[in-house]
């Protein structure tokens, strides 16, 4: 038997690099980062791989998602209509799928019943399902009572190693930053595979300006 040394494409490994610096960032936000975050006073901290646009012709464009809507009766919640709006603004920005949305809750104390919550939002079909959640009617009583949820939502993008953020995604950024909107931006410096060694840094911005800066320094935010 003969040894055959054989790589990966420098692409092949890119999409690697990314695939694990992905991965890594969803446990950190589940185990360190929201749990902080609630202790700033948020009630619910909700972080969904799973995105959509609105826009019919952009990459991330879902017809099965095609209302925000779904997004919250998922989780049982019903958003105010402040939130809904500032969800559905968001998602027609974007040209193309983040790398995730950070949603942070604060329940109002109010809340309704499903079947009027249906009934205010025509276009919520009877069943949806995409990656992390789904919805179904039949699974729910009519009667129930969701709570209603203010709040605000992040964009979430990660890069990793040498990664950059490439001109369409900037010019995408400044677009959400410019609406008002949150960009938290992770990036991961693998140190060591063999040894299962990485470095987060992570900045979280709403100034377009910034997105000069990026990919992240180690001058500008502290490691992780």
């Amino acid at each position: 038997m003969s040894a055959i040394k054989y790589s990966f494409n420098s692409k092949e490994m890119n999409n690697w690099k990314a695939r694990i610096s992905e991965r890594l960032v969803q446990h950190y936000i589940k185990d360190i980062l929201i749990p902080s975050i609630k202790k700033e006073g948020w009630d619910i901290v909700i972080y969904s791989r799973t995105t959509w646009c609105s826009v019919p012709d952009s990459k991330g464009f879902n017809p099965k998602i095609s209302n925000e809507m779904l997004f919250f009766l998922s989780n049982r919640l019903l958003p105010t209509s402040k939130l809904l709006k500032h969800f559905n603004k968001l998602t027609a920005t974007l040209e193309n799928s983040p790398d995730g949305f950070l949603i942070k809750l604060r329940k109002t104390g109010e809340s309704k019943k499903l079947i009027d919550a249906m009934n205010n939002s025509m276009k919520v079909v009877r069943y949806c399902g995409c990656g992390e959640w789904h919805f179904n009617v039949e699974e729910h009583d009519w009667d129930e009572l969701l709570p209603m949820v203010d709040g605000e939502v992040e964009v979430v993008e990660v890069k990793a190693d040498r990664s950059i953020l490439p001109p369409h995604q900037k010019r995408m950024y400044c677009n959400i930053l410019k609406e008002g909107y949150i960009l938290r931006f992770f990036h991961v410096n693998i140190v060591s595979f063999e040894k299962n060694m990485f470095e987060i840094e992570q900045k979280i911005t709403t100034k377009s300006n910034e997105l000069r800066t990026f990919p992240l320094r180690k001058e500008n935010s502290p490691n992780l």
